[in-house]
């Protein structure tokens, strides 16, 4: 190789380096920037700020000299923070776990290099793609939802779709949406920054332990919630419909970790030394926990009603009973007794849990099975597309919008407005009822690509049962609970959660590290320069895409439009000037959705500033999006246009900008707002 070879393939090493560590950089800041925002717009928790950076701090310090510690203190916080912010606020949001992220987040840098990823192989590119998209495109969405002016949305009082969000609510959900996605994936690459040469058991006592303790503090108190009193640590609604929601305030998430930890605590067992006598049979300790495990997932799982979480248990169950018939010949050799007691324990928790108050999963599945015709199959079919208008909303929202979707976090705001058009009625916020539907409804095609080609590379893993079945039980109860989770995905959004979130990546590791992929090669055949350059212009070419639509059809106000709710901000009220129509002053923004009561509407529009012939103001009206006026104010002369509005509109969106406004009170005046121009707007037929 020549000189200026080596040089150009050096400079190339560089930028290649530069571009994939950026990535991770970035997704950092992103947390960081995402974190400060959420606690600054929590009202109701003063404190929050104080507390966040102290848990940040103080994890950050502790890891330094205790790094497994902190970690397993933040693994223990896991499924218990939400209970114990609920029983020191009185209430719980998805925000208010900004502490808990903060510890763990600060656990991970302190504790790994936070400068590149460590994720494996293939996984790398498609990972990082997803997590720049994620990065760089919700501040886009966190902007649009205060409509481009948060100084001014923030105090107006306004609501987001038609069923009365605030945009600060809006935010607050598309913030707690971020740092899900986003220290999710950078746990995933701590963990194999940590463990990917790891012995499994030093992965389970440090990881899989404190997981545990956390979850059978859950456990417990949905025990009791179940037997003794359902409003503890229950939020109301789950407490008037009987069903436990554990300390995760949640009832669908906690069946879902019930059923899931049938499987991870079975497996975990199985991995134990001394499951086996000196025979080869499983020893009757090893059945009877296997026995435990699964009936206080099943207790959990039924107690919480959740009907995924069925879905998601019968599939864990399955893997359970594959493993018992492999085992068959050993269990049966001296172990009758043993086998006696399981199922005494595994029938009488059924029996307490069906006995019970408690709404179960069967008793709110039963009524939507069909009959035996295939009209009936058919209906069903439709229901379970549609999910009460929510699947029919994220299906419009692909088909309005492909390419960029709309937006991380946003589809619970829009989804109301969307059902409703679609004749649903305005349905509460909530999820597409599917999380492939759902991601692709918020990211659309572009922004999804890297998640897509994640997750079809992850199923090639799952699908290679050769690969389970010569790791032993333990990776086949693992690769049981991976595909329960993506069964119940069908029908629900599992991982939106917090905890789930976090689960779910424990899990994927944790099968890459049984089955022998968890290390972090790169395959010779892939021109890293181009694969990094390219997810660098697939994230530029997504947030490009959706920045143009969140400042058109995606805009609040036009959204308010098209879905018929009062939205208007930084106008002020009504006054008269003698004439027959009122007219309003604004301030330096202004935007309001204004009823249709004829075919023309004539604008007006001007500025009385008191040194505007010194200093000339710059005045812009726009109608439906459209600049309609456009002047360099130089006196106090209105300027007007008129024009006609098509056959059936309803409303139309007005909206004002100058370039400076002024206050009356500085010029000896009791008037202390802020006023931008006058505008009068009629209406009347031709």
């Amino acid at each position: 190789m020549s000189v200026l070879e080596a040089a150009s393939s050096g400079r190339l090493g560089l930028m290649t380096m530069l571009l994939e560590r950026s990535t991770k950089l970035i997704l950092i800041v992103s947390v960081l920037v995402a974190a400060s925002l959420t606690v600054g717009s929590v009202a109701d928790w003063p404190a929050l700020p104080w507390v966040t950076g102290s848990a940040l701090v103080g994890a950050f310090l502790t890891a330094r000299w205790f790094p497994m510690a902190a970690v397993q203190v933040c693994l223990v916080l896991t499924y218990v923070a939400p209970g114990l912010v609920a029983l020191g606020l009185g209430d719980f949001g998805s925000w208010d776990l900004t502490p808990w992220f903060a510890g763990l987040f600060g656990v991970m840098m302190a504790t790994s290099d936070p400068t590149r990823w460590h994720l494996p192989g293939l996984w790398r590119g498609p990972l990082a793609a997803w997590s720049l998209v994620v990065a760089l495109s919700w501040p886009v969405v966190w902007l649009r939802e205060f409509d481009f002016a948060p100084a001014l949305v923030r105090t107006a009082g306004l609501a987001n779709n038609a069923v009365g969000v605030p945009p600060v609510t809006a935010n607050l959900w598309l913030l707690s949406v971020v740092l899900t996605h986003s220290v999710g994936l950078l746990w995933f690459d701590w963990l194999c920054a940590t463990f990917q040469r790891a012995r499994v058991s030093r992965f389970q006592r440090v990881v899989l332990v404190p997981l545990a303790v956390g979850w059978v503090v859950s456990m417990l108190v949905a025990l009791y919630q179940s037997l003794i009193d359902v409003s503890f640590v229950n939020a109301g609604h789950w407490a008037v419909l009987r069903r436990s929601s554990g300390m995760l305030m949640d009832a669908n998430p906690f069946g879902m970790m019930a059923a899931l930890w049938g499987a991870i605590g079975i497996a975990m067992v199985l991995g134990c030394r001394g499951r086996r006598d000196e025979t080869g049979a499983v020893t009757d300790a090893t059945v009877g926990l296997v026995g435990l495990v699964l009936a206080v997932s099943w207790y959990g799982l039924w107690v919480s009603g959740s009907r995924s979480a069925l879905i998601a248990g019968l599939v864990v169950l399955l893997f359970v009973l594959r493993w018992a018939a492999r085992e068959a010949s050993m269990l049966l050799r001296g172990r009758r007794l043993t086998l006696v007691l399981v199922a005494g324990v595994l029938i009488a928790s059924t029996l307490v849990a069906t006995k019970s108050s408690m709404v179960g999963p069967w008793q709110r599945l039963s009524p939507m099975l069909p009959s035996a015709s295939w009209a009936s199959v058919g209906t069903l079919m439709v229901e379970l597309w549609n999910r009460n208008g929510y699947g029919a909303a994220a299906t419009q929202m692909i088909a309005e919008n492909p390419l960029v979707g709309v937006g991380v976090g946003a589809f619970n705001v829009i989804s109301p407005d969307v059902a409703d058009r679609l004749g649903y009625g305005r349905v509460v916020p909530d999820n597409a009822q599917n999380w492939f539907r759902h991601q692709l409804a918020e990211f659309g095609l572009l922004g999804s690509l890297g998640w897509m080609v994640w997750v079809w590379l992850f199923l090639r893993l799952l699908a290679d049962r050769g690969l389970a079945g010569a790791a032993g039980p333990s990776a086949r109860l693992v690769r049981g609970a991976l595909v329960a989770l993506g069964a119940a995905s069908l029908v629900g959004m599992p991982t939106q959660n917090p905890a789930l979130a976090l689960t779910f990546w424990t899990m994927a590791f944790w099968y890459a590290l049984l089955v022998g992929n968890a290390t972090p090669v790169f395959p010779r055949r892939i021109n890293l320069g181009g694969l990094w350059i390219g997810i660098w212009l697939l994230a530029l070419t997504y947030v490009g895409g959706l920045a143009y639509l969140s400042w058109s059809e995606l805009r609040v106000p036009f959204r308010a439009q098209r879905g018929g709710w009062d939205y208007g901000y930084g106008f002020y009220g009504p006054e008269s000037d003698g004439s027959d129509d009122s007219f309003r002053w604004a301030a330096s923004r202004a935007a309001a959705v204004v009823p249709v009561s004829g075919r023309l509407i004539e604008l007006s529009a001007w500025t009385h500033h008191p040194d505007i012939e010194k200093h000339p103001v710059e005045l812009k009206v726009w109608l439906d999006g459209e600049l309609l006026l456009h002047s360099q104010q130089e006196d106090g002369e209105p300027v007007s246009r008129t024009v006609r509005r098509p056959v059936g509109e309803d409303s139309v969106v007005i909206e004002t900008w100058v370039s400076r406004t002024w206050r009356p009170s500085d010029y000896g005046q009791e008037d202390t707002r802020q006023l931008g121009p006058g505008i009068r707007w009629r209406f009347h037929d031709p």
